[in-house]
């Protein structure tokens, strides 16, 4: 499983990120990804796989079937490992200190990208042809509360 940022994505965001005592984030990078592809698997394959008429029990998410998952992940991955980096580099206080408000501030461009990036549908190779066919390319459906 490849990871969906590295550490030149994290050092374009933030260009002292390695000048903080910590020598490698590769930790936090891969911690990221894995929560992301819980995020993904539950937030949007469930419900792909229902569009499709298949049962995601039967069927298990593979985030390698996420064939434009540079394009469309990346910044997700950097938010997501930025907000674990400065988690680990705040401080056990009482008050805030500047890392932990980093996090925070982290945590809520990581939330508002991932549902972005939800609501617009991810690349994922059903058929694990390694192309996405036009039946590939379903848009999200709309859901509709009908009222009796």
């Amino acid at each position: 499983m490849a990871d969906y940022c590295d550490s030149d994505d994290l050092v374009a965001l933030r260009p002292n990120i390695l000048l903080l005592g910590v020598a490698s984030w590769a930790t936090e990078i891969t911690e990221a990804t894995t929560i992301i592809n819980r995020a993904l698997e539950v937030r949007w394959y469930r419900q792909a796989c229902r569009e499709y008429s298949l049962d995601y029990r039967q069927y298990e998410f593979d985030p390698a079937l996420l064939l434009s998952a540079a394009a469309q992940l990346t910044r997700i991955g950097t938010y997501k490992t930025l907000q674990l980096a400065y988690q680990k580099l705040q401080k056990d206080a009482p008050e805030a200190d500047a890392f932990e408000r980093q996090a925070k501030n982290y945590a809520k461009l990581y939330g508002t990208e991932l549902s972005d990036v939800l609501a617009q549908g991810l690349d994922y190779d059903w058929d694990d042809s390694g192309a996405i066919g036009d039946t590939e390319k379903r848009m999200p459906s709309m859901r509709r509360i009908k009222r009796a």
